[in-house]
């Protein structure tokens, strides 16, 4: 069997047609992630859950995903002349707005994990910064002429084959340290359910997914067969990492959203309080079995003292999946003497419950006083 000449152009024009077909499915993809998530979009733009500034990366990160894939399907499947300069500089600008952001929202949820430790957050922020400097590398090597026999926008050239293997390579490094941070912090609970648990199994679903299409990329990048053999993994797996990454952000922000303005089972739950009264009357909150002091009413949730990403302390979150039990101790002799005393009417304005007795009696009462 003779060697493929990757170079020639029937082979070209062959990888180019599975590439624009491959695109259109990677498109279709996309449109469905977005459009099956609209919910939770508007509920955030309507205003029924707090605005959060992380929120504009998960906004960002979504529209570069989306325009990175329509450019690269007119990009291949045009029916006209386009100019390929502009669709491919919005190509690789959105791949590496896309990418990055990605990595960002996953730092800021460990960072939120650390509590906001100068010691992890610097470090992943100095991490952050080169991998957007090194994917800015990139923009000013990729070429293309309009191919007018095929109708397309024909990639002539690309990144330098070491600095595309630098970049993927250092993406995945940079994913794999901050599933290693995130997942170190939450392990002791990880047995417990709750925010950790989630957080665990997303990070590790999420760096799972974006590692093998990564490494799909590096491997096809580092045998240089040809110009569009070097990128054709890129539109898959910047959809894969924005994906993950914009689905881990919807899961804690769906289950454990402390901001939301919306009254959620979960929310309702773990912020409901039972205020003890003087005069004998207490109250105790049993939550998941363990009896805790009630919070003075108007005090501070603690929600609110870590204001960050919309994350609760994993201390305090891993118990909200379970049941709230609330008993309330009262004074028997004063509640007895407090009905006695207060007339009939009066009594019924206060909501006080009686059976058929108390209302006999009451009325034997008033006729005697008249």
């Amino acid at each position: 069997m003779a060697p493929i000449n990757w170079n020639s152009p029937a082979e070209l024009a062959k990888i180019s047609s599975i590439y624009a077909a491959f695109v259109l499915v990677l498109a279709g993809v996309g449109t469905w992630d977005v459009l099956s998530t609209l919910a939770f979009d508007w509920s955030i733009v309507s205003g029924k859950r707090k605005w959060r500034w992380p929120m504009l990366l998960y906004f960002v990160d979504r529209f570069a995903m989306l325009i990175h894939i329509y450019a690269y399907c007119v990009n291949l499947n045009a029916i006209s002349y386009i100019d390929c300069d502009t669709v491919v500089w919005m190509s690789k600008i959105t791949d590496m707005i896309g990418t990055c952001t990605s990595s960002a929202i996953l730092a800021l949820r460990t960072t939120a994990v650390w509590r906001q430790k100068r010691t992890v957050t610097i470090p992943l922020a100095l991490a952050s910064a080169v991998q957007i400097i090194l994917w800015g590398q990139t923009m000013r090597y990729s070429k293309s002429i309009w191919n007018a026999q095929r109708g397309v926008c024909q990639i002539i050239q690309t990144s330098p084959v070491p600095l595309l293997v630098g970049v993927w390579s250092y993406t995945m490094t940079y994913d794999f340290a901050i599933l290693c941070l995130c997942s170190f912090k939450l392990w002791r609970a990880r047995g417990q359910g709750g925010i950790a648990g989630l957080l665990l199994r997303d990070g590790i679903g999420y760096f799972a997914a974006t590692f093998l299409t990564n490494l799909v990329q590096v491997i096809l990048a580092s045998l240089a067969l040809n110009p569009i053999m070097n990128i054709i993994a890129v539109p898959f797996t910047l959809v894969v990492s924005v994906i993950a990454a914009t689905t881990v952000f919807r899961h804690v922000f769906t289950m454990y959203d402390d901001f939301s303005s919306e009254t959620s089972p979960h929310n309702t739950k773990s912020n409901s309080n039972f205020n003890s009264n003087s005069g004998g009357a207490a109250g105790v909150a049993t939550i998941g079995g363990t009896n805790r002091s009630n919070r003075t009413r108007g005090s501070k949730p603690r929600h609110e003292e870590n204001d960050s990403f919309a994350l609760s302390s994993v201390k305090s979150s891993t118990n909200v999946m379970t049941g709230i039990e609330i008993h309330k101790v009262i004074d028997v002799e004063q509640e007895a003497a407090s009905r006695v005393a207060l007339p009939y009417d009066h009594r019924k304005n206060r909501g006080v419950e009686s059976n058929d007795d108390d209302d006999a009696s009451f009325r034997d009462e008033k006729k005697r006083m008249t």
